[in-house]
Parts: structure tokens; C-alpha cells; sequence
């Protein structure tokens, strides 16, 4: 199988389930209901397994960890307000760009796209440290009845 044949299909994909990706984010309003966590998940895993067919590294690199703020989001270690769909947004359209560059013919990293992309990374990995810390902060106990001697 040639792959150069298939990737204009990757592209036209990638970029109907972006425009999927999008829509549901635009449509929240309030919590994110579990149809759309599990819809906004499966979009980024499916663009995320397809880049890594054609060894688009860095495209499998960043949908990596947005897949894992997506998947805490799924778990419910994450509420979302208007400033995380904001980053969630933002992330569609970088992934977008990513794919417009490939369209264009550079399969490779570009270094300006590499550069926007280390922000929304730290972003998302904010999300990521505060769900582990979380998952460490113990559970108070409540304290037992002094006992008489």
C-alpha cells in the first residue's frame, strides 16, 4: 500500500472530524454532557492513530496528551469551565494547522507550528499535574472519639 496514494484521505478525515471536534465544543453549554467527552475523545484518538500510520510523530505526540486531558475529562477528574473549551478549541485548530501544513507538502514538523504549540502543551499539562495531584491529596479522616482511661 502506498501511502503518499492515501493521504489526501488522512487530510479530508482529519479535517471532518476537526470540524466535529469544534462544533460540539461551540455547543456546550454549561458541563460537557458524557456523549460529547466520549465524541471529542474518539475524534482526537482516531486523528491520533491515522497520523501515526503515516509516522506524523509530532502530530501523535501533541494528540497524545491532549487524548490524556481528554481521557481525564471522560473520567471526571476534570470540570471544565469556559477557559478549558477555550484550550480545547485551540488545540483543534492547531491540529488543523498541522494537517494544513501537511496538505502543503511538509510532513515534518514546522518550526513556527512547533513553537505555537509549546504553550497549549504546557496548558494541557497543567490540567494533566492537577488531576495527578488529585489523585495524591489524601482523604481526611475524621478524627476518633477521645477515649476515656
Amino acid at each position: 500500500m502506498n501511502l503518499d496514494q492515501i493521504m489526501p484521505t488522512f487530510i479530508v478525515e482529519s479535517r471532518e472530524l476537526l470540524e466535529g471536534f469544534e462544533t460540539r465544543l461551540l455547543a456546550v453549554q454549561g458541563p460537557i454532557d458524557d456523549e460529547s467527552v466520549n465524541a471529542l475523545f474518539r475524534a482526537i484518538h482516531t486523528i491520533k492513530g491515522s497520523a501515526g500510520l503515516f509516522q506524523l510523530d509530532h502530530i501523535v505526540a501533541f494528540t497524545h496528551v491532549l487524548e490524556s486531558v481528554l481521557d481525564a475529562l471522560r473520567d471526571g477528574k476534570l470540570k471544565p469551565g469556559a477557559e478549558f473549551v477555550a484550550l480545547l478549541l485551540e488545540c483543534g485548530d492547531h491540529i488543523g494547522a498541522q494537517v494544513g501544513a501537511i496538505e502543503a507538502g511538509q510532513h515534518g514538523p514546522d518550526p513556527a507550528l512547533a513553537a505555537a504549540e509549546q504553550p497549549l502543551l504546557s496548558r494541557l499539562r497543567s490540567h494533566l499535574a492537577l488531576t495527578a495531584a488529585a489523585a495524591l491529596t489524601p482523604i481526611p479522616v475524621a478524627a476518633a472519639p477521645a477515649r476515656d482511661s
